[in-house]
């Protein structure tokens, strides 16, 4: 028929489409990927953590130097035996009370994570408006975009959250936030 072309369906924007529709420059993945370096850095593992086999070694290995050293002290006498094993045993229990207490962090450093959020959840997840809301627009011209929300968790905390949008193989940045404090936004052109 002659007149199909006109009511064939649209063709489907793609990303970048869709990022000039809405004159949107998203946050370049260097910007993103130096601020998960410095946020990396920033929280990572305590000294303690990161050297635990070495100190653990080292305060288990002290032991007997305290018995010996006690013993030695009082002359290894009939007596020193027993002021030897109980300096030990004195020096085992001060080793598991740093460590038992927390007064020795053996912190791990924060991880980022990343998983897929719907454009629904983002209100209630705190991503601030402008980030939201370009996230919304270009997913409304490119459905089977993907919202990917990263975050920088340690223990139970999250630290600075960031959004992507992914489609087919392309992954861009919407923008980077620490609570109220937005970091980088698409910057529109």
């Amino acid at each position: 028929m002659p007149f199909d072309a006109l009511i064939a369906a649209p063709r489907q924007s793609d990303l970048f489409d869709a990022l000039d529709t809405h004159r949107i420059t998203p946050v370049s993945w260097a910007t993103l990927v130096d601020h998960k370096l410095a946020q990396q850095k920033k929280f990572g593992p305590s000294f303690w953590f990161r050297h635990q086999t070495k100190v653990s070694v080292g305060l288990i290995m002290t032991s007997p130097v305290v018995g010996t050293v006690v013993g030695a002290i009082q002359g290894f006498s009939s007596h020193s035996s027993a002021l030897a094993v109980a300096s030990s045993f004195m020096w085992m229990c001060l080793v598991a009370m740093l460590t038992g207490t927390g007064l020795i962090k053996l912190r791990a450093g924060a991880s980022w994570q990343e998983r897929r959020v719907t454009a629904d959840e983002l209100d209630e997840l705190r991503v601030p408006a402008q980030i939201a809301s370009a996230a919304r627009s270009i997913q409304r011209m490119v459905p089977d975009t993907n919202i990917v929300l990263g975050e920088l968790k340690r223990h139970e905390a999250v630290l600075d959250p960031y959004l992507v949008l992914e489609h087919q193989d392309w992954r861009i940045c919407l923008g980077i936030w620490e609570g109220a404090n937005v970091i980088a936004v698409p910057t529109p052109r």
